[in-house]
């Protein structure tokens, strides 16, 4: 499939440098090496304004879906009125740190972290972050900001992130599908454990005021339901009208064709290798029976006694 073909120099180790590793471990997480101490340090103290919208997701759960929805709404659906310059990448990554080689084409203002650009942002700022709960801003806990969570089923997620993963040549592990899915069962998984992470977050929020959860399958279900949800949440009703503007541009169709092909004043919208299929129940197609069965396993024992639950199709 053409989707599933590597980019040219889309090789993460190409970026990496020969002194970095390719995973380091903060607070006893597993993250990729673009992620720095000095971030991570940096983040947890982070100021937080009122304003500012936080998606937040384990990678590969539609997170830029999400912050292209919020965009939409902060815009009125005008999609030409928002700022590509400040799309982020997730606050936590940092190419710019020493032993990294950021690309000599990338824009000046791409070679500064999106914490640090961010301070200067206006408001309301948009960030996006696959950082775990006890590693966000100690502020957000407080009631600064609002946060939009996103939850995709654990299956079709690992299928979405190996495709993601696999071209980008990060760490052979990673690079074989039966290799990728036991790593991805364990606590060794980069950005961690899916189910400690999401639980983690649902657990000791999914009340919070300043808490919004949104499970990816319902937004493919009914996708102005979820962009109404979004509207209302962030204090942005839009009249029937910009609803239709936000929907049209947030399908995945749409994305995936402005996103690959598209520029405006700002610049780049995103990248080709960012939305693949969008699509729920695409982990029949990658999954043993075994491994299925093996994972309806993990499941149950994960998901004991939690009111969460997750559709798979």
């Amino acid at each position: 499939m053409a989707d599933e073909k590597p980019e040219k120099n889309d090789s993460l180790s190409d970026l990496k440098g020969n002194d970095l590793p390719s995973e380091v471990v903060h607070d006893g997480v597993p993250f990729p090496w673009m992620v720095s101490e000095r971030v991570v340090k940096a983040l947890k103290d982070y100021d937080v304004r009122d304003d500012d919208i936080w998606v937040t997701t384990y990678p590969k759960a539609g997170t830029h879906w999400a912050v292209e929805i919020v965009n939409l709404v902060l815009a009125d659906g005008h999609e030409e009125n928002i700022d590509r310059t400040k799309q982020p990448k997730p606050m936590e990554f940092d190419i710019t740190q020493p032993g990294a080689k950021p690309p000599e084409h990338l824009p000046s203002h791409m070679r500064i972290p999106t914490y640090e650009r961010g301070k200067d942002w206006p408001s309301p700022r948009v960030f996006m972050t696959h950082l775990p709960e006890h590693m966000m801003p100690k502020q957000i806990y407080q009631g600064k900001g609002k946060i939009v969570f996103v939850l995709r089923n654990p299956k079709d997620l690992a299928v979405s992130m190996w495709h993601f993963l696999r071209p980008k040549k990060f760490n052979p592990k990673y690079e074989q599908w039966n290799t990728f899915f036991e790593q991805y069962c364990t606590d060794e998984m980069v950005w961690g454990n899916y189910f400690t992470y999401n639980l983690n977050f649902w657990n000791k929020h999914r009340l919070d005021e300043n808490f919004l959860f949104l499970k990816y399958e319902d937004m493919k279900r009914d996708l102005r339901t979820a962009v109404v949800q979004v509207a209302d949440f962030l204090g942005r009703p839009l009249s029937d009208e910009a609803i239709d503007r936000v929907v049209d541009k947030a399908t995945v169709d749409s994305m995936k064709h402005r996103f690959n092909t598209v520029e405006n004043k700002s610049g780049k919208i995103g990248a080709p290798s960012i939305i693949r299929k969008g699509i729920v129940g695409d982990w029949k197609t990658q999954f043993t029976v075994a491994q299925n069965e093996a994972f309806d396993k993990l499941y149950r024992e994960k998901m004991e006694g939690s009111d969460l639950h997750m559709d798979f199709e």
